[in-house]
């Protein structure tokens, strides 16, 4: 009885180890593919952020990750100068994609 309980917690222990290196693996593979984007898709300065640095979802830099940029769409207020400022999130994500993401949130200033 106490053999088997011992060998239950052993196993639980691996299991939970194992599943910890799978996910560990899948962080280092966006990490890659993050990488990979940013070579392939430079943010540079540019005169329309909106248009120039948005990138559709790309599935072929490594597969089973997809690599995508977007540019939040500014408010237009009354009376309030514009800054120029733009947010940029890049995502990577892998799997169905609705779960398992990583995202890095940049401010991009326009040139002009």
């Amino acid at each position: 009885m106490i053999l088997s309980l011992g060998l239950i917690t052993l196993m639980a222990g691996v299991s939970n180890c194992a599943a910890m290196m799978t996910l560990s693996q899948e962080y280092q593979q966006a990490q890659y593919v993050f990488s990979l984007g940013e070579l392939k898709y430079p943010i540079e300065d540019s005169d329309d952020v909106e248009e120039e640095l948005p990138v559709d979802p790309d599935t072929e830099l490594v597969e089973g990750y997809t690599f995508e940029r977007t540019v939040d769409e500014k408010e237009e207020e009354l009376g309030v100068v514009d800054d120029k400022l733009y947010t940029v999130r890049t995502r990577v994500s892998w799997g169905d994609g609705s779960e398992q993401f990583e995202e890095l949130v940049r401010y991009v200033r326009q040139m002009k």
